[in-house]
């Protein structure tokens, strides 16, 4: 595994795209920390600048970062020798996972990293702001989160057998199925759907939606969803010809 771990950073590190990612994410977090100037800050409102204002664009992020592994073998048929010198499926999925994951995780945090400078430089903070464990604890679920996403990516793309299309399959499933459930279900359904559940765990009051707080399985919700996306692609993969169009 660590054989594999070490393949797959140093290919998503060779990739112009990762690079373009990476740089595309921490712009975006310092640019928009510019329309904080001159406000006063406190916990609350840094968790909303550094985790919840930028959440879908690291999320989007990490399912690019996730997503490149099995869509670019699949799509430059590559395929083949990366199974030559990786032959076991099931832990060649595994291993691009947790790669995705530490990657994914480590975008987010890179980019609360190079933003809270920025915020503090530009703001009137409160003193007790770096004090207050909630932020810290929000940083952290904020960067989980995006580590999750990138693992679901791994799968997905194993799956569909295209990064672009898996980029895609996440947006919608992010940006438009889960709210428009939300619309039909009621605030209630937040907490029981993936990508809604994160938004809740990592918000400042678990209720960045005004629908509620996260229910006692949110945390269980998108782990489960993972589970079952990497075990569907762990079939698909070991029973399909990786080769075959």
């Amino acid at each position: 595994m660590s054989r594999l771990l070490r393949f797959e950073w140093r290919r998503m590190r060779s990739l112009r795209s990762s690079r373009a990612v990476v740089a595309a994410v921490v712009a975006f977090a310092l640019l928009a920390d510019l329309t904080a100037a001159g406000r006063p800050l406190d916990a609350e409102g840094a968790v909303f600048h550094l985790v919840q204002r930028d959440l879908a664009v690291r999320w989007l992020a990490a399912a690019a970062i996730g997503a490149q592994g099995f869509g670019d073998d699949f799509r430059h048929g590559t395929i083949r020798p990366t199974l030559l010198a990786f032959p076991r499926r099931g832990r060649l999925l595994a291993g691009r996972a947790v790669a995705a994951a530490l990657a994914g995780t480590a975008v987010a945090l890179l980019a609360s990293a190079a933003s809270l400078p920025l915020l503090l430089a530009l703001t009137r903070r409160d003193g007790r702001l770096l004090a207050d464990p909630r932020l810290w604890r929000s940083l952290a679920l904020g960067a989980a989160t995006a580590g999750l996403v990138a693992a679901l990516a791994v799968g997905l793309a194993a799956l569909t057998r295209g990064a672009g299309l898996t980029v895609v399959l996440v947006a919608l499933w992010a940006g438009l199925l889960e709210p428009l459930a939300v619309a039909v279900l009621g605030g209630g359904a937040a907490a029981l759907l993936p990508f809604l559940s994160m938004l809740q765990l990592a918000a400042w009051s678990g209720d960045a939606l005004g629908v509620g707080a996260a229910g006692p399985l949110s945390a269980a919700v998108f782990p489960l969803c993972l589970a079952a996306v990497l075990a569907a692609a762990a079939v698909a993969l070991a029973r399909r010809d990786p080769t075959a169009p």
